[in-house]
């Protein structure tokens, strides 16, 4: 089932930056959660909310409970549940509410 979850505000820049760097290629994106969502599965997609809409979603390649990875653009380690996408869509822009940790898609 898929999920939908919030950019901070304050990862606006990095988001964008992994973003260019992803389209370069050769580049996978990841998403750390405190928590495994138990109904996600390998194939269903993470949603993003940005500046209070859906901006964009990723397919999910593979998850890692209790892992750690550093993110090659801003050097930082994320630890958790570790979700792994590709195949960057962008969406129709339906207005949603920020929040914090993750929500299965509702429509």
């Amino acid at each position: 089932m898929d999920i939908v979850v919030t950019i901070p505000k304050g990862e606006y820049a990095n988001d964008d930056l992994e973003t260019s760097v992803y389209e370069q290629g050769d580049y996978e994106q990841f998403w750390q959660l405190r928590n495994r969502p138990k109904q996600l599965n390998i194939g269903d997609r993470v949603y993003f909310v940005k500046n209070g809409q859906i901006e964009s979603s990723m397919r999910v390649t593979r998850i890692e409970k209790n892992a750690a990875a550093t993110c090659d653009v801003t050097n930082r380690t994320w630890r958790g549940c570790l979700i792994y996408m590709d195949d960057l869509q962008i969406e129709n822009g339906m207005k949603v509410k920020g929040f914090q940790g993750f929500r299965y898609r509702w429509w």
